[in-house]
């Protein structure tokens, strides 16, 4: 890319520098809300032919947006905002980002510092609003000739790469004097254009950023006597979220050369693989299995967050002789604080290195067949137990069977994910969520940016209540290029309370108007308002016919299901009982 010269004030070159900078870092999109303060940072991308553009009015489903986009593309994504306000409207996705460690380049417009706290318009103090929810944080002057451009381009490169390190957001504020927009000029007599770029002529003429961090890979790992002497036991493989592009397959050959049972989370890309034990989530809960799960007395955990509160909650109470965990990012995660040894790198490599460590292992088998035993008897009643009619079980346990090749699920928090991780045994190789903070909000916008990053067919499961929460976002949705199939469960309130207040029978108008809470409301007006199609299925039959024709159709649909309130919820907890 080339920068120009012809700058008619300060902000607009500044402005186009940082840009500059950033797509030579690896950005490729921007998500742009609308606002007068960052009009210099807008008119930058827009005149920059190898950015992709992204507008939506909503920040913070444009936040969601762009945290999808960054899911799925796997690279960073930059957002831009105006002052005040829409820049707190970010908070939400930036938690979620760091929590997942998802990399955002946030861009905030902010007033200068004479029109802070004086009661000017739009202007609050915007410095390090998102606290220690990014990586790093760089709070730029107002532009101005006395500094450097090679400060400002030596800045940007340090406050990416300390952020980056980690795959975390990073948070560039930028404070604008007028004027905002690039037809209008300062007022100087002369601007000394040719000058000020001066100093920064080989970067303007290469393709280079203007400082190249280099950040080394782990690659050293224990010696291979230490892995050995972990391995040489009853142990099991445990696999929370690992993103959709990683090569798992090295997983599943880790498992089988150390014979240990391989438990895979709904978000593993590995949940329904054939050699992963099925239904593990009530294999926990049934006292009959509890006798083989003693037996286990080591860990290999790979991935992230656990999705089954049950699988958590056996991990962290269980008494390991060691603990293992591999993942690409240096986050803990380890709630029951058992872990004893950390590899930090990626999956694929380390997980190979461990592979031709272990040859020559003699695999002890039998000791888990009991527990593979298990988990097939468990999958047979099941499927006999399988719901006829459409519903929350049956979406569940069927969903995946329906998905076209090539295509991707968002899994929706609450109770959407969990149907899924409790009752379906379709391998699910390309799964997508958000459980950094397993919040409902930013649902719909994640899932459209997700769709936009991978470029197929998408398939959302949500609930009623987080699709009312993210409605904004449908702008967003609307706009997909590919086939998005919203898939609605609408049980007339939050069904995930029926669950988490069970007990609570004495109580079931509270729980009811406090925590379900009925709203009476479904999406075909919404549909018809973003102009989505939009079908209401009666039966599983139709369900398929609509489901099918929705897949192969660019652009969104919504298939909103209509269920009875807590029927999803009881499914649950009847199947977990029967199987205890």
């Amino acid at each position: 890319m080339t920068v120009k010269t012809d700058y008619v004030n300060i902000n607009s070159m500044w402005s186009a520098v940082l840009i500059e900078e950033l797509w030579r870092l690896g950005v490729r999109h921007c998500c742009i809300a609308p606002g007068s303060r960052s009009a210099p940072l807008t008119f930058a991308v827009a005149a920059h032919q190898g950015m992709t553009r992204h507008v939506h009015f909503d920040e913070r489903g444009l936040g969601f947006f762009a945290l999808g986009l960054a899911k799925a593309s796997q690279e960073p994504v930059a957002l831009i905002t105006t002052s005040g306000t829409a820049v707190a409207n970010l908070y939400p996705a930036i938690i979620e980002a760091h929590q997942s460690g998802i990399p955002l380049v946030v861009l905030t417009a902010d007033r200068p510092p004479e029109l802070i706290d004086c009661g000017a318009n739009q202007a609050i103090d915007q410095r390090n609003i998102f606290g220690n929810y990014t990586g790093a944080t760089l709070d730029l002057p107002t532009p101005d000739r006395s500094i450097s451009l090679r400060w400002l381009l030596g800045s940007i490169d340090q406050a990416y790469a300390r952020s980056s390190v980690s795959g975390l957001p990073v948070h560039i504020n930028c404070m604008f004097r007028e004027p905002l927009y690039p037809h209008q000029v300062e007022e100087t007599v002369h601007i000394e254009n040719d000058v000020y770029l001066a100093s920064i002529q080989p970067w303007i003429a290469s393709l280079r950023t203007y400082t190249e961090y280099f950040v080394p890979e782990l690659t050293r790992l224990p010696d291979i006597g230490r892995w050995q002497h972990f391995i040489d036991g009853k142990g099991l493989i445990v696999v929370g979220r690992v993103m959709p592009e990683t090569n798992v397959n090295v997983i599943v050959q880790l498992s089988e050369r150390l014979g240990w049972p391989l438990i895979a989370d709904v978000q593993s890309q590995l949940h329904g693989h054939p050699k992963a034990i099925r239904h593990a989530d009530l294999l926990l809960a049934s006292s009959a299995s509890e006798s083989l799960f003693d037996k286990v007395d080591r860990v290999l955990h790979i991935g992230g967050y656990l999705t089954s509160k049950r699988l958590d909650q056996f991990m962290g109470r269980h008494h390991w002789q060691a603990y293992w965990m591999l993942d690409p990012a240096p986050r803990r995660v380890d709630t029951g604080q058992r872990q004893n040894v950390r590899l930090v790198g990626d999956i694929d490599s380390v997980g190979h290195q461990l592979l031709r460590s272990s040859e020559g292992i003699q695999a002890d088998r039998e000791w888990s067949t009991p527990l593979t035993a298990r988990a097939e008897q468990l999958g047979e009643l099941l499927n006999s137990r399988r719901p006829g009619q459409l519903g929350e079980q049956w979406l569940g346990a069927s969903l995946g069977e329906l998905l076209p090749p090539g295509s991707s699920l968002f899994l929706g928090n609450s109770l959407p994910i969990r149907m899924v991780d409790i009752f379906s045994t379709h391998h699910l190789p390309r799964v997508y969520a958000s459980r950094g903070v397993s919040g409902i909000d930013g649902l719909i916008a994640t899932a459209a940016g997700c769709a936009a990053g991978n470029q197929g067919p998408m398939v959302l499961l949500i609930g009623d209540i987080s699709f009312l929460h993210d409605l904004n976002s449908l702008h967003l949705a609307a706009q997909c290029k590919t086939p998005l199939v919203i898939v609605l469960i609408n049980n007339d309130g939050g069904g995930i309370f029926y669950v988490t207040t069970r007990g609570c029978s004495n109580d079931a108008a509270r729980v009811n108007d406090y925590f379900v809470t009925p709203h009476g409301l479904a999406a075909q007006h919404a549909a018809e308002l973003f102009g989505i199609d939009y079908f209401a299925p009666q039966s599983i039959n139709d369900f398929k016919a609509q489901f099918n024709k929705a897949c192969s159709k660019v652009g969104c649909t919504i298939m909103e299901v209509f269920t009875e309130s807590g029927l999803g919820a009881k499914s649950i907890l009847i199947t977990t009982d029967r199987t205890s």
